[in-house]
């Protein structure tokens, strides 16, 4: 992930953070359920709650991703805290997938393909870090 990625991806995120989280949650959970149902039985708590799991998870990494390899403590707490909801590497690429479409409708007219690319670097350096956390 080059300091341009991070740029765009920081960038990106306010505009994306202006949502109200439970159409956050309804466009995030709605693509990851309808894609791949079978992931319906790891999500335990309210929409609602999960929303904001997930916009607390992102902000956490996107606050610091100048620092990522830094924060490899922090990242292997947060991958065995997912791993503990069942949340497992396998369901990575379908998060990823799920997170793409969801920021594309949210960031709207200013989305474009140097954005995408950057927020695919910075997941793919997450996922990498979260993959081996867990050994």
């Amino acid at each position: 992930m080059t300091e341009k990625d991070i740029l765009l991806i920081k960038t990106s995120w306010k505009i994306f953070r202006q949502m109200e989280p439970t159409t956050i949650g309804d466009l995030f959970y709605g693509h990851l359920l309808h894609k791949n149902p079978s992931v319906a039985s790891i999500f335990k708590y309210s929409l609602k709650r999960q929303s904001i799991l997930l916009i607390d998870f992102l902000n956490a990494v996107i606050l610091r991703l100048e620092e990522v390899q830094s924060m490899k403590a922090k990242i292997k707490e947060l991958a065995e805290t997912y791993a503990g909801y069942g949340i497992i590497p396998k369901y990575y690429p379908f998060i990823e997938e799920a997170l793409l479409f969801t920021l594309k409708r949210g960031i709207g007219k200013d989305w474009n393909t140097e954005i995408e690319i950057a927020w695919i670097n910075g997941c793919e350096e997450v996922k990498k870090l979260m993959t081996e956390a867990l050994g």
